[in-house]
């Protein structure tokens, strides 16, 4: 039977958290443990709202988890996810979103590029570059590419002699 308590939580339960449990929220994204080792939890996340899909990886303490995980309509930031241990992971719902082959990153942060981890940690809000706004730099980059290349041609003269 799913409940919103991570396997292992809640001792009423008379479960355990280990590789195979899954849970699910109502936006479609899936967690899914792969392997309790060590007091650390290993599992992946997957938002099936973007296209392709995107499978993050994390791992973190059993105990933390459970906390992280469980639901408590009391404390404002906790999410509820439906969780099965009982049940198979439901690999039909992510192979038809199209999730990507290949490579898997060892974790979500080499997932993003360099300025979307500065964004994320600054908290700076993006918006698209107005090429009108740098036209006026259009002539400086073009001189200073004539230079350079100038430059490059005299240093190459040089060493014919």
């Amino acid at each position: 039977m799913a409940t919103n308590d991570v396997p292992g939580a809640n001792p009423a339960n008379g479960d355990s958290l280990s590789m195979g449990c899954w849970a699910e929220h109502e936006d479609g994204t899936l967690i899914f443990v792969e392997n309790t080792e060590g007091g650390r939890v290993i599992y992946s996340v997957f938002d099936l709202s973007r296209k392709p899909p995107i499978e993050y990886r994390d791992a973190m303490p059993i105990e933390g988890f459970k906390k992280r995980f469980t639901w408590k309509k009391d404390v404002p930031d906790s999410m509820l996810f439906r969780w099965h241990d009982k049940s198979a992971f439901p690999w039909d719902r992510v192979i038809e979103k199209g999730i990507p082959d290949g490579v898997r990153h060892a974790c979500a942060e080499h997932q993003i590029s360099a300025a979307q981890q500065i964004a994320e940690r600054r908290s700076v809000i993006g918006k698209p570059v107005d090429p009108e706004k740098y036209e006026h730099m259009r002539d400086r980059l073009a001189k200073a590419g004539e230079e350079l290349i100038g430059g490059i041609q005299r240093a190459i003269s040089r060493l014919r002699l």
